[in-house]
């Protein structure tokens, strides 16, 4: 006798509570984080910087009865630029694909979203690429198994990375009377470290019995602690899901820098980041057309920035602390 099953007697539909997408969480991008940003009102100028000798010289003398005091100044760099360059992508919304569309899809918010990380990621990229990389800190210093800097931090028995942080982070001090308040470092950087035996050793007897960035930064006396997380592809679109590989975007360095906490004159940071307020208050804006001739609406994610490191001797650059 035949039977009905239930494959039978339900037809499959979308499901409207649930729905599956992966991406970079905004809380994963940093970029903006170590370099301040400052609103700017022309899409180009130039920035001054102080010379930082004039301020560091002992020049006050002992002053005899009638006589002149002891006088000098100081002198700016008035060559350094910027060109807040914009950074755009869009997404477009044909009206049939629209008028065809049903629940779970909120076709207006996805591709905000969408164009809104696109943007952010590009920075992301472009930051670490240029930046966070040699040949552009105070002092760039290499990690080794053996003949480098210092020794891979992934390297339990052999090697110190509280003490090389010690080291590192007096020697900024010690070209800009400043320490450094940041350490950036790649994913796979913490996950080596925040197991280390020196590390352990110091928590053992804290109440909290797992290392969190902020008791890290507690125990290294480094305010900010920055984990880089996000990850990116560069497998061309039509490349099967299965064979996409992706990218850490921060990989296995470290930096450690004096960043400014807020913008403002006379106020020295390792980057600052540009961003021209075309849009007031809007350093990342949405614009949605309508392309009437086409029928399609386009949802566009705009920004003008332009990142300088602004005080080369305010970092040190680890380059691959961790094997």
């Amino acid at each position: 006798m035949a039977q009905t099953t239930p494959r039978d007697l339900h037809v499959d539909t979308l499901l409207t509570n649930v729905s599956i997408a992966q991406y970079n969480a905004p809380s994963r991008y940093i970029a903006r984080q170590i370099a301040p940003e400052i609103t700017v009102k022309k899409q180009s100028d130039i920035y001054t910087v102080y010379d930082q000798s004039h301020w560091f010289r002992n020049e006050a003398r002992v002053r005899a009865p009638g006589t002149k005091s002891q006088r000098g100044g100081w002198s700016v760099t008035n060559t350094n630029t910027y060109y807040a360059k914009r950074v755009s992508y869009g997404h477009e919304i044909a009206d049939e694909e629209r008028d065809n569309s049903d629940a779970p899809f909120n076709m207006d918010s996805e591709a905000t979203a969408f164009v809104t990380d696109k943007v952010m990621m590009h920075h992301e990229v472009a930051w670490a690429t240029t930046n966070f990389t040699t040949g552009i800190w105070g002092a760039d210093r290499t990690g080794a198994a053996s003949g480098g800097d210092f020794v891979y931090w992934s390297d339990y028995g052999g090697s110190s990375p509280l003490t090389d942080i010690d080291t590192y982070a007096d020697n900024i001090d010690a070209r800009i009377a400043n320490d450094p308040n940041t350490l950036v470092i790649g994913k796979q950087v913490w996950q080596k470290v925040k197991r280390h035996p020196d590390v352990i050793d110091l928590i053992k007897y804290t109440q909290r019995g797992q290392l969190t960035l902020d008791l890290f930064a507690s125990l290294i006396e480094i305010p900010k602690v920055l984990v880089g997380r996000a990850i990116y592809t560069t497998s061309a679109e039509g490349t099967a899901e299965a064979s996409v590989s992706y990218t850490r975007i921060w990989g296995k360095h470290a930096l450690l820098a004096y960043v400014a906490e807020r913008p403002s004159l006379m106020t020295p940071s390792a980057a600052y980041t540009f961003t021209w307020g075309r849009v007031p208050n809007s350093p990342l804006y949405i614009k949605r057309m309508r392309e009437e001739d086409r029928e399609v609406d386009v949802f566009e994610a705009n920004s003008y920035f332009d990142f300088k490191v602004t005080a080369a001797r305010a970092g040190e650059f680890l380059n691959g602390a961790v094997a």
